[in-house]
């Protein structure tokens, strides 16, 4: 099987963000394991790789050093001061780190907390149909897949939710920021423009934990800032790192699944069907959605010492690309995976990550795409695309629409 001549600027290439998995599944079925010379990291394409990888925490550590390279455009000294705002997370981090920081947040995302919070989903997912009903065309990805997780997330947190487009914002400019760093590409005003939300950010972000630490309320920062004082427990650097995580993962899975899912009804209009006779069957559909074009499409690992996979052997120190969407694609681990099935037995897949660093917020996340589709199905009528073609971002790492312009069918012309 012919795969391209530069396999480093293929991945990372718009043409792949827009759809990655025909070459996805070209090095797949090429080899499990590549060398991406331009970046001198190894990309491991198939399922039992990968899911094997993201279970030795010890072996493949998530302290890449990625985080830390500086984007083009940016002088030291500019990088330095914006490093010192990004605070530990437990994201890059690995036990007893993790461990820690992972134990103090859990608690906001048990079966019981998503159970409390489904009433306020709920509202805030009814508020925003009954918008788009009184609406001749609506953007699910701007009507509906951002506004409500930002809410959620800002809820939480304890921050004021009329600044939900700020949050959206300054939460895409910081996945930039380690995008551009990370692919070594970049101009000179997306740099200074960037830079400028990062300061931005911190500000806003300092002030409210301030505020918390002297006027403690119900809400997820003042339970972080409370955990400061004891023993073990947050640092102030430590909070600011998790506000920083929960802001991203709490609204950018989460918005992407709900356009995605869309989407895929529209490509699939006999699931569509099959949801609106039986809305029981969303749980299954969230979880297909996630398996075949799940929001992330790759994790990054750095060796700690020489490894084997799948014959080929991977110094220490190296840097290791999970191509998470080509291992739920594997066929050796889910039969015809390129047939959208919302029947499948996807038990296994990938898209929330899998091991110690399984995503902390999937409860939330399958909570808010249920109770949204739910939704959709049962109150809105039959709807089509507006435009011919979706808008996807040019993010390889992070899946998702830009926007999905849709029309009732009812109100077509």
């Amino acid at each position: 099987m012919q795969l391209p001549m530069d396999i480093s600027t293929a991945l990372f290439s718009p043409d792949t963000a827009t759809n990655p998995h025909p070459l996805f599944a070209r090095l797949r079925e090429a080899a499990p394991v590549h060398r991406l010379e331009r970046y001198e990291w190894w990309a491991v394409t198939r399922y039992a790789e990968v899911a094997k990888i993201l279970r030795r925490p010890e072996v493949f550590s998530s302290n890449t050093g990625l985080d830390r390279l500086r984007p083009p455009h940016i002088d030291e000294r500019t990088w330095r001061e914006l490093d010192r705002m990004r605070g530990p997370s437990m994201f890059n981090s690995d036990p007893p780190e993790h461990t820690r920081l992972r134990k103090l947040v859990s608690a906001a995302f048990t079966p019981r907390a998503m159970t409390q919070l489904e009433g306020r989903v709920q509202q805030i997912a009814g508020r925003l149909i009954e918008a788009i009903l009184r609406r001749e065309t609506f953007d699910v990805v701007e009507d509906l897949a951002i506004p409500l997780p930002v809410t959620v997330i800002a809820e939480m947190l304890g921050v004021d939710p009329a600044r939900g487009a700020d949050f959206k914002r300054w939460s895409d400019d910081l996945i930039t920021l380690s995008r551009l760093a990370r692919e070594r590409r970049g101009s000179a005003n997306e740099s200074v423009r960037l830079v400028a939300s990062r300061r931005e950010f911190y500000g806003h972000m300092q002030a409210m934990i301030a505020a918390r630490r002297e006027s403690p309320r119900d809400d997820l920062i003042s339970q972080l800032v409370r955990a400061e004082s004891e023993e073990g427990a947050l640092t102030a650097e430590e909070v600011l790192g998790m506000v920083l995580l929960l802001l991203v993962a709490g609204n950018e899975t989460t918005t992407n699944l709900i356009a995605t899912g869309t989407h895929l009804l529209l490509e699939h209009p006999e699931a569509l069907a099959e949801l609106r006779a039986d809305p029981g069957l969303v749980p299954n559909f969230i979880e297909e959605v996630l398996r075949y074009d799940g929001p992330a499409t790759m994790l990054f690992r750095r060796t700690t010492a020489e490894v084997e996979v799948a014959g080929t052997q991977i110094p220490a120190g190296e840097v290791v690309v999970l191509l998470l969407s080509a291992a739920n694609r594997d066929p050796a681990q889910f039969p015809e995976p390129d047939r959208f099935d919302i029947h499948r037995d996807t038990r296994g897949h990938l898209g929330f990550g899998q091991g110690i660093h399984f995503c902390v917020g999937a409860p939330l996340s399958r909570l808010e795409g249920r109770i949204v589709f739910t939704e959709m199905i049962r109150r809105l009528p039959a709807f089509a695309r507006a435009d011919a073609q979706p808008a996807w971002n040019d993010n390889s790492s992070l899946r998702g629409l830009r926007s999905l312009p849709l029309r009732f069918a009812r109100r077509a012309a």
